[in-house]
């Protein structure tokens, strides 16, 4: 059965992705000297992206929220969580007022040109790099820490997935 702490890692993945691709897209149609913004197909695909990225920022905001309070009762202190909490915070944030700001922008049909493009791909470069260390820090408490992760009960069980009688270390 699905535990509601099992939410967060499942919908993290969603904003990363849209995220990340749309810096990369949008850095891409700045090099080509394309469009990133206005009623133009790459304009369509920018906004889209950021749309779902910050759709996605919110749902797994409260999935966050979620996998905290289930955490916290389970005896992990509130100090180990408060970094990547505070950075999910205010990376959903973000990321939830980009996708209005481009949404209006889109829904005026404003095109975005010169220095200003170039701003908007430096904002969501440094989005970007807010996400990832948002992701890193929230790596942390899985990989470092075992937050909210159920542990294998022992060696012996990966005889079942193939491993047989060899040993960890080859």
């Amino acid at each position: 059965m699905l535990q509601i702490a099992e939410l967060h890692p499942i919908v993290v993945h969603f904003p990363i992705v849209f995220f990340l691709s749309l810096a990369f897209f949008d850095t891409l149609a700045l090099l080509r000297g394309n469009a990133v913004s206005g009623r133009t197909v790459a304009g369509s695909v920018s906004v889209s992206l950021a749309v779902l990225a910050g759709i996605f920022a919110v749902i797994t905001f409260l999935a966050g929220d979620l996998a905290y309070d289930a955490a916290t009762a389970a005896g992990v202190k509130d100090s180990l969580l408060e970094t990547h909490e505070a950075l999910g915070t205010w990376t959903a944030i973000f990321v939830s007022i980009w996708a209005i700001f481009r949404t209006f922008n889109w829904w005026r049909g404003a095109e975005i040109e010169g220095g200003r493009k170039v701003a908007l791909v430096m904002v969501e470069i440094v989005g970007a790099l807010a996400i990832i260390t948002t992701a890193y820090f929230g790596g942390q408490l899985v990989y470092k820490f075992g937050v909210n992760v159920n542990h294998a009960t022992g060696i012996g069980q990966m005889a079942e997935f193939g491993a047989g009688n060899r040993k960890i270390s080859d």
